[in-house]
């Protein structure tokens, strides 16, 4: 069971509540105490000059390390920046956590490793005429070690075969039409790294417009969770998701009444 908590400041409350923005970008954090800071501001700079209305959210999940503690510093400095704390450690579940939370029109999943900003720009723009846009590593620059590009790989190559999704990238960044995106959430519970593939589905089955950018993606620290050891184990959650979302009867209902944000 999963709780989550959003830690807010006086400050923070002050500056976004109850007011929607034009952006939110959604950025899951787990033991990242030794880039966390530095890309952080990097992050910032450059979000600052694609709209004066924008929410960072860091969704902490799980660490073990100071990276609560970091985040906590930032959001003190930073009135744009929302906390949520997750007790357990998964991706998906950061991910779709803070995709509830947004009040931006528009939301961009990103991750703290980034290597490549001006992606935030071709999406965000793209995001003015598409629901969903996909920042593709296979548009652009893959150059992750070999073991990341073969699992890569098997995952596109999966959700083609077993879902017909033709994009040429279902894993990594995503941009989104908030309230859309939220509107097909309803039912998504999964692990790993697998909402993406969730959320395509569903898209496909909503009949919802789909377009994608390039990205370049290198190693900026070594992965935790990409090691042969792993393999099996990843392959084998990925088929057994990709196969659920196939047979089981999945439906989406609109929401015409999204409500007020999360606070």
């Amino acid at each position: 069971m999963y709780r989550s908590v959003e830690v807010s400041t006086k400050c923070a409350e002050n500056a976004v509540e109850n007011e929607q923005c034009t952006l939110s970008v959604i950025v899951p954090i787990h033991n990242e105490e030794k880039i966390l800071e530095s890309q952080a501001l990097k992050l910032i700079g450059y979000v600052r000059e694609l709209t004066e209305r924008f929410e960072i959210l860091l969704v902490e999940n799980g660490s073990t390390d100071k990276t609560f503690q970091i985040a906590r510093e930032l959001q003190k400095r930073f009135n744009f920046i929302r906390l949520i704390k997750l007790s357990q450690a998964d991706y998906s579940t950061a991910v779709i956590e803070g995709v509830k939370r947004a009040r931006g029109e528009y939301s961009i999943i990103f991750g703290i490793d980034f290597v490549d900003l001006e992606v935030l720009k071709r999406c965000f723009q793209k995001l003015k005429h598409s629901d969903i846009v996909i920042c593709s590593k296979n548009l652009g620059f893959d150059g992750r070690p070999f073991l990341n590009r073969l699992a890569n790989k098997i995952y596109n190559t999966a959700a083609k075969t077993f879902l017909g999704l033709t994009h040429s990238d279902v894993e990594g960044y995503h941009g989104y039409n908030t309230k859309k995106i939220q509107a097909l959430l309803t039912g998504v519970k999964t692990k790993a790294h697998l909402c993406n593939v969730w959320i395509l589905a569903k898209a496909k089955k909503a009949r919802l417009k789909v377009d994608e950018v390039p990205m370049t993606v290198y190693e900026v620290r070594k992965s935790r969770f990409m090691k042969l050891i792993r393999l099996p184990y990843l392959a084998a959650i990925s088929l057994i998701e990709i196969i659920k979302i196939k047979y089981m009867n999945i439906k989406w209902k609109p929401k015409l009444n999204y409500g007020k944000a999360f606070s």
